[in-house]
């Protein structure tokens, strides 16, 4: 499957996956990531600190008992501060905003003020924008020939 897809275009899907769930981290959340500058966000997981008081286990327990979905735990320093978002491998948007929906859910259901649907629309809004971009810059757009 890499060599199908070629090792560049899984190193960009992962990227661009990446930056979807940051958005729902960021705009949606509104929380933090583990990483405290882009220049060490990672394009494979995210660790998403939770707020003061929120046990970081009860969320992931959560989504896992409720609703089938499992998130990574932090570890050392950061155990229970924190849950974890994969983002790599055979996965795309669909697959990931199942996993953000179902980790959003947990975080409502052990009392982290967050805004219902939050996460899902910042990182739909982030996609759709890539795709966008994207479809303009690319090289039939520019020479004006239609898809």
């Amino acid at each position: 499957m890499l060599a199908e897809e070629g090792l560049e275009n899984v190193f960009q899907r992962h990227t661009y996956l990446a930056g979807g769930v940051r958005a729902a981290i960021f705009e949606g959340w509104k929380l933090k990531l583990c990483a405290t500058a882009p220049k060490w966000y990672s394009d494979t997981v995210s660790a998403i600190m939770l707020p003061e008081g929120i046990n970081g286990a009860e969320v992931i327990a959560r989504a896992f008992n409720r609703y089938n979905l499992a998130l990574g735990a932090g570890l050392s320093k950061v155990a229970g501060k924190l849950f974890r978002i994969g983002h790599l491998g055979d996965l795309n948007e669909l697959m990931l905003l199942a996993g953000i929906a179902g980790a959003e859910m947990a975080m409502l259901d052990v009392g982290v003020k967050i805004e219902p649907g939050s996460g899902v629309a910042a990182a739909q809004g982030f996609w759709r924008m890539a795709q966008v971009i994207a479809a303009k810059s690319a090289p039939e757009a520019k020479a004006g020939i239609a898809a």
